[in-house]
């Protein structure tokens, strides 16, 4: 049997009858490892969202679990040193999520990267990594390249390197902290906003968080807050501590929390269209800038990013058409025979980077967007609001190891201890307790063909659940009729939607197609139909009648169409140009 998660209605009861240790905002990856370490080490704990889970910045990411090679440039030989720990932890506990991929790095004649400089930072690169990444790097001449990849501009190429990071389905990731957060103890909600907090009666805070699907208002009351809320932590940060008393010895002021967003659009593209065989990573013709092509299921590629400084409201972040035709140029420069055209993309999406701001006014303003540091912050604020501000992907579960560190020091006086000792290092995520993922693969099909099942449809619950693909398969096998596709042209099971709602906590056809499954991006024509049968399928589950069912459609098409209007504008103008 696949259990349901606790409904919505059980777990605001518990948000307004529980007296919390700690109170964390924002449901991304920072806030969902926040939580996860909170609640293993015994502490009680609550997270509220405002929308969904990794709503923002962390269902939009390069999807990449990476040392960061190229902030070896601005010698932040620290920052590489413990992304590099952190990739080889999760690559142990979130195996089936987490792979590792290899890269090609070509150097061209008018680049700015020699074959020397990049052979000095493939050695600092694996130095940093302890000599324990995957495989060490690899220099190669431009025939060996050229072999490796055909379809490379061969006009100037000296060579390149051969290297080793690793690959991450980023919001199935962030779902998956999130339901191990839960299975610790905490309780969690998405989609519920905390409207303002009251700390005049200190110790403890009372938040009043509004349920966005509602309009309910419950009371929360928590001893410590961690806002993780990442682009928004300003905002966020601006609300909670408006009444709240002065510092004291320990805390910062609320204007040391400086956020310089950076824009980072990505575009999916089918992989027959492009021309490349593996991942590469390149300089962008013009202004240099680091860019990724990159292999994406079996059949498409992601191309990113961009890295602009946004200046407007986080929830308005888009794509641009200027974004994507920097993409697609550098594309068809570094692959020529691609010739890559806006009718070609597939899907696009931008998130923000919450970058911290440098220390000096004139330093943000002249700083390039590629040089702000990815280092993150802890700050303190009165009374035990604590602000998680900057960092990566990658990082995250130790910016919440020393996150929580602080905290519970903050809480030990008051008689609040830990339980137990931090152990998210350690602790495989759901679904990844296995010695031997070629062997879960292997279960996994024969009990999938057994079924009726597609291998491809096979290999995708793997990937995305690990172990807990059995769950989602238990549900084929009391109604077979989850086993169809949600869409022909793409594997995911319309079993996957029904084990959102029930054990993922979705509400919406929108999280399930773009951050459930993620087959919304994967498709350009299909997303309609996709809508409808998740809309069916699931509308038993939450109650729905035939016209919210049309009402869940509109708006998981209006949630991409965002995006969309910027591949219509590009295609648009390229039109006019012909």
């Amino acid at each position: 049997m696949t259990p349901a998660a606790p409904g919505r209605a059980e777990r605001f009861r518990t948000l307004a009858e529980t007296a919390f240790d700690i109170l964390v905002i924002g449901g991304g990856i920072s806030g969902a490892a926040v939580a996860r370490d909170a609640a293993r080490r015994g502490f009680r704990t609550a997270l509220v969202e405002a929308a969904d889970f990794a709503w923002g910045t962390s269902s939009r990411s390069s999807r990449l679990v990476h040392g960061g090679l190229r902030y070896l440039e601005h010698f932040e030989f620290d920052l590489v040193f413990e992304a590099s720990q952190e990739r080889r932890t999760l690559l142990r506990i979130a195996t089936h999520l987490v792979r590792p991929l290899e890269f090609h790095f070509p150097i061209f004649r008018d680049g700015r990267i020699g074959r020397r400089k990049l052979d000095a930072g493939m050695w600092l690169y694996d130095a940093l990594s302890l000599f324990r990444n995957i495989e060490r790097h690899q220099m190669l001449d431009a025939e060996t390249m050229l072999a490796r990849e055909p379809g490379l501009r061969a006009d100037g190429l000296l060579g390149g390197a051969r290297y080793f990071d690793a690959q991450v389905d980023d919001a199935r990731l962030v779902v998956t902290t999130i339901v191990a957060a839960v299975e610790a103890g905490a309780t969690v909600v998405n989609r519920a906003e905390v409207v303002r907090i009251d700390a005049s009666d200190w110790p403890g805070h009372r938040a009043l968080v509004r349920d966005a699907e509602s309009g309910r208002e419950v009371t929360v009351d928590a001893l410590a807050i961690v806002n993780a809320s990442g682009a928004w932590a300003e905002q966020v940060l601006d609300r909670v501590t408006a009444g709240l008393r002065g510092a004291g010895p320990g805390d910062d002021p609320a204007s040391a929390v400086r956020i310089r967003p950076s824009r980072g659009t990505h575009i999916h593209v089918a992989r027959e269209r492009v021309g490349h065989s593996g991942a590469l990573i390149f300089e962008a013709p013009g202004d240099g800038r680091v860019m990724f092509i990159l292999p994406w299921r079996e059949d498409l590629t992601l191309i990113g990013t961009t890295d602009e400084f946004f200046d407007g409201r986080p929830q308005d972040v888009a794509a641009t058409p200027g974004d994507i035709g920097y993409l697609l140029e550098a594309t068809r420069h570094l692959l020529p025979a691609s010739k890559l055209g806006p009718e070609d993309v597939i899907s696009a999406w931008a998130g923000l980077r919450p970058l911290v701001a440098p220390p000096a006014e004139g330093a943000e303003k002249g700083a390039d967007e590629g040089a702000v540091s990815r280092e993150f912050e802890v700050h303190r604020h009165p009374p035990g609001v604590f602000t998680l501000s900057g960092g990566k992907l990658t990082s995250h579960r130790h910016m919440a190891e020393e996150t929580m560190d602080r905290v519970q020091a903050f809480l030990a006086p008051a008689g609040v201890k830990a339980l137990r000792k931090v152990d998210t290092d350690k602790v495989p995520l759901p679904g990844a307790r296995f010695r031997d993922l070629d062997a879960l693969r292997g279960r996994i099909r024969a009990r999938a063909r057994a079924q009726g099942l597609e291998r491809a449809s096979a290999d995708r619950l793997t990937r995305a659940y690990g172990t807990r693909a059995n769950r989602v398969l238990d549900l084929v096998e009391r109604n077979p009729r989850l086993g169809e596709r949600v869409i022909a042209e793409r594997p995911h099971l319309l079993a996957e939607a029904v084990y959102a709602v029930r054990s993922e906590m979705a509400l919406h056809v929108e999280d399930i197609l773009f951050r459930r499954m993620r087959v919304g991006l994967e498709t350009r024509s299909g997303t309609p139909e996709a809508a409808r049968r998740v809309a069916e399928v699931v509308a038993p589950e939450l109650d729905w009648t035939g016209e919210r069912k049309a009402e869940e459609v509109k708006r998981a098409l209006t949630f991409r169409a965002v995006d969309d209007g910027a591949i219509r504008e590009l295609a648009a103008r390229a039109q006019g140009v012909r």
